[in-house]
């Protein structure tokens, strides 16, 4: 398994162009076979439009293997349900199951 450390692309995490700019970065470090998860440690704030273009990359290009880590970052705990309940897809999956397990984390 593979960790994305996001604040390698910075603290403050907006636009779907820096989204997308963040995966290709990281795109040749990875492999479509490879599971990974995704630490939101050290990031400050992050939108839903720069976490769903980031999301729907990765998610599409490994077949969803993804984790998201949990978090007590209110900005990330802000966008995901905002992605789960607005996408029927890999990455409302990916989103769901992690909310679930913060959840379940905090209970």
């Amino acid at each position: 398994m593979y960790t994305i450390q996001l604040k390698k692309f910075g603290t403050v995490l907006v636009s779907r162009p820096a989204g997308s700019e963040a995966f290709n970065a990281i795109r040749p470090q990875l492999s479509p076979d490879l599971s990974v998860q995704i630490d939101f440690d050290g990031v400050l704030t992050v939108t839903p439009s720069w976490l769903d273009e980031f999301l729907t990359h990765l998610t599409t290009y490994n077949g969803g293997k993804v984790e998201l880590l949990p978090t007590k970052n209110a900005s990330v705990l802000a966008a995901l349900p905002v992605l789960g309940e607005a996408r029927k897809d890999l990455v409302a999956d990916t989103v769901l199951r992690a909310l679930e397990r913060m959840r379940a984390l905090d209970s």
